[in-house]
């Protein structure tokens, strides 16, 4: 009997182990995608506002009151567009990491979840469960 809760007691450290591990690992990965998020998101906005800029300047006189209109507007496209851009781009990008690196394993299913959509067959095995 002493055996058995033994052997159980060790089973259960390494579970907690694993789960610790795994929530650690989560915590990283995540806090490193964020950041890379905001990097990306920056380097779309400051890419497209070069562009903008560069594309206004060459097409009107600078002088002219119309650019200036056309430039506040601009902004606000290119500030708007950058986040959307930016998100979707993260959200392909992580997929990719995701599949490349295996980290389904090394890695909190709810995170896993978030960043790839189960399959239907993956979901009702789920359900089964």
């Amino acid at each position: 009997m002493e055996d058995l809760d033994e052997e159980s007691y060790k089973k259960r450290k390494q579970e907690q182990v694993a789960y610790r591990e795994k929530k650690r690992l989560s915590t990283i990965f995540m806090f490193i995608a964020t950041v890379f998020e905001i990097l990306e998101t920056l380097l779309i906005m400051l890419v497209l506002f070069i562009l903008d800029a560069f594309i206004l300047l060459k097409i009107f006189n600078p002088e002219s009151p119309t650019i200036q209109i056309i430039f506040q507007i601009s902004t606000i496209v290119i500030f708007i567009g950058s986040l959307v851009l930016g998100f979707l781009l993260y959200k392909k990008l992580i997929r990719w990491v995701i599949v490349k690196f295996n980290l389904k394993e090394k890695l909190m299913d709810d995170v896993i979840i978030h960043y790839i959509k189960p399959s239907k067959d993956e979901m009702e095995a789920e359900l089964r469960r």
